[in-house]
């Protein structure tokens, strides 16, 4: 033993710095001296490369206690370094970590994927906060256990909480959990006389990833299954040893897909209360051969694959409960009815290109599956062409998951992966939800391509034009006539309104406006775009989502050259920008300028531009 580790002072038992911003632990990443180690964050495991023991205010690495951690203030980071020349840290009143005599703190990066420590300047964020696990132990340990729901002012339940589901990762997945959670209120309990299983299962990791970049969220490689995590309960799920560690590592474990974490400042928390846990969903890397994992919370096994080698591999899991299962296309009325009867509180429906996660007292109620998931397929299928994919392009291969959640952080849903939807407004087991608005409006904010035009033209409204498309496909309905927005949006403009003044409707009207003025192209014009889109080059991409103004130019270019008109006039109309290279590129074509007023009135007669009789546009007044 170094002589390092006899100093006076030295605690005998390895403590763990823990990043209240990511949850993740203070870790030598790769290298083990000073001269070649990497340090940041990873997730919570307890192995040797996340230890450190106290040395007075000395951090000392528990893969080498001749090492501490210091601080790099020229690369702004923080490295190992000789213990015989330690620098001390002090763990300040506001949980920030300080060198002693130094004027920066630790910081945790804000892009993703925030692994990397670095030196900042001292704040009060968020960022900057960190537990010492024995300190947060000691805390938890003088604190009763959370019941839900929580006031979202009581800041000190919120961080016990994440302190919790913290503390709970350190402990053996084959004791009882340290920190007892409130499962009940959700995600629900397992009913106790559901049969513990073990089951053998195909991983199919035979195509992995997208084939190019699509410019849009795509889907992940999420493998479902039937089966269900019993909540502080030891399962094992067993690789073959002779997998490789490689291969292994392409593959995580998910319990639950409910991945949305709640905060104080999440817009359906703040000054109301949480309805549940701040964190729900957990992962876990494999290795070959048996793992043991423990889940504090319970939820769906499924498994996520990171691209990599392609393979298909054989593994067991034990300890697992069988949870409602629907297939499209599989699975019978009879059997559906069967499925229902098993005791997990959540259910899992899975069609060709959808995966539903709803709870199973919801399911039992009236649900259809077989109406419910083919009417969620063909909202796919209609966004997939409106987005402009057909025979010639395919779309992004993979299935979009649409979960049912107690609570959300934005919203009555939100887009991302998984399309996140509040059971109290949006109860995704009923056979009509995917005819309705919300479902379109999520599912085509992850069609979008936000940084390469949505952005500029408004996210929440270009959105809406999957949405109303899908309305005229199913109902021959518009929204926006309904709601009035065609009349009222170009009286604004008529008064001076501009572009950047327009509301979500309005700033949708500018775009429809072209589209009734086409009508030989109709929603062509937006496929087209979203295909050219698509079809740019890397360095043409990075060019276009470096300022809004290329992504003003690039749909008025392309929408003028797909309709065969200078949109020019319109443009103007509505104060929208464009640059004069970009009116000089769509001026060399010659083509003929359409009005600037294309306003699709209702209540009056309208202007149609391709008409014979109004190929030869009237001077612009």
């Amino acid at each position: 033993m170094s002589e390092i580790t006899k100093r006076k002072g030295k605690a005998d038992k390895a403590d763990f710095v823990i990043s209240r911003y990511t949850l993740t632990s203070l870790t030598v990443l790769k290298g083990s001296t000073p001269s070649d180690a990497e340090v940041g964050l990873a997730k919570c495991t307890g192995k040797t490369e996340q230890q450190w023991f106290h040395d007075g205010n000395n951090l000392l690495w528990g893969g080498n206690p001749s090492y501490c951690l210091i601080p790099n203030y020229k690369e702004k980071i923080v490295n190992l370094g000789n213990a015989t020349s330690p620098v001390g840290w002090i763990h300040d009143e506001k949980a920030r970590f300080v060198p002693e005599g130094g004027k920066k703190a630790m910081d945790v990066p804000s892009k993703a994927p925030r692994t990397r420590v670095i030196l900042y300047i001292p704040h009060d964020g968020n960022k900057q906060k960190w537990w010492t696990l024995s300190e947060l132990e000691a805390e938890l340990d003088s604190a009763p256990p959370a019941k839900y729901p929580v006031p979202a002012e009581d800041e000190t339940t919120y961080n016990q909480e994440l302190g919790r589901t913290v503390s709970n990762w350190f402990g053996t997945p084959d004791a009882p959990l340290p920190y007892k959670r409130d499962v009940e209120t959700f995600p629900g309990l397992v009913s106790s006389d559901a049969p513990r299983i073990t089951r053998n299962l195909v991983l199919d990791l035979s195509v992995l990833g997208q084939t190019r970049d699509f410019r849009m969220l795509a889907p992940g490689d999420w493998q479902p299954t039937n089966l269900y995590v019993p909540p502080d309960e030891m399962i094992e799920v067993i690789l073959p040893d002779s997998l490789t560690s490689e291969r292994a590592a392409q593959i995580q474990l998910r319990v639950s897909a409910h991945t949305d974490e709640l905060k104080p400042t999440s817009s359906n928390v703040k000054n109301k209360e949480f309805k549940r846990m701040p964190v729900v969903s957990e992962t876990y890397d494999l290795t070959p051969g048996t793992n043991k994992i423990r889940s504090q919370f319970g939820g769906h096994l499924i498994f996520t694959f990171s691209k990599g080698e392609n393979f298909l591999v054989n593994i067991e899991v034990r300890n697992v409960v069988e949870a409602p299962y629907f297939r499209l296309g599989h699975t019978t009325k009879e059997q559906w009815a069967e499925e229902l009867k098993k005791g997990a509180p959540y259910t899992l429906l899975e069609s060709e290109r959808t995966v539903l996660i709803v709870a199973t007292s919801d399911a039992q109620n009236d649900t259809d599956p077989d109406i419910l998931m083919n009417r969620n397929d063909e909202i796919i299928s209609m966004i997939n062409y409106a987005a402009g994919f057909d025979e010639t392009e395919l779309p992004p291969r993979g299935k979009y998951w649409l979960v049912n959640d107690k609570q959300i952080s934005a919203g009555s849903a939100h887009a991302g992966f998984p399309v996140m939807f509040w059971r109290k407004y949006c109860d995704m087991s009923k056979n009509d939800i995917p005819y309705t608005w919300v479902t379109w409006h999520e599912l085509g904010h992850d069609y979008q391509q936000s940084n390469y035009w949505d952005r500029a033209y408004g996210v929440e409204s270009t959105v809406n034009l999957y949405s109303l498309y899908i309305q005229q496909q199913l109902f021959d309905e518009d929204r926006l006539e309904k709601q009035g927005d065609y009349d009222s949006a170009a009286d604004h403009v008529d008064a001076g309104m501009t572009f950047a003044e327009a509301d979500v409707w309005e700033k949708l009207v500018f775009l429809m406006e072209i589209k009734f003025a086409f009508p030989d192209k109709d929603w062509e014009m937006f496929r087209q775009l979203r295909k050219i889109t698509r079809a740019l080059s890397d360095e043409e991409a990075e060019v276009l989502a470096s300022k809004k103004q290329n992504q003003y130019d690039h749909v008025y270019k392309n929408l003028s050259k797909i309709v065969g008109s200078d949109l020019i006039n319109t443009y103007n109309r509505w104060s929208l920008p464009i640059s004069q290279e970009a009116q000089d590129e769509i001026a060399a074509l010659g083509l003929p300028k359409a009005p600037g007023d294309l306003s699709h009135r209702t209540k009056k007669d309208v202007f149609v531009c391709g008409q014979p009789e109004l190929e030869k546009f009237p001077a612009e007044q």
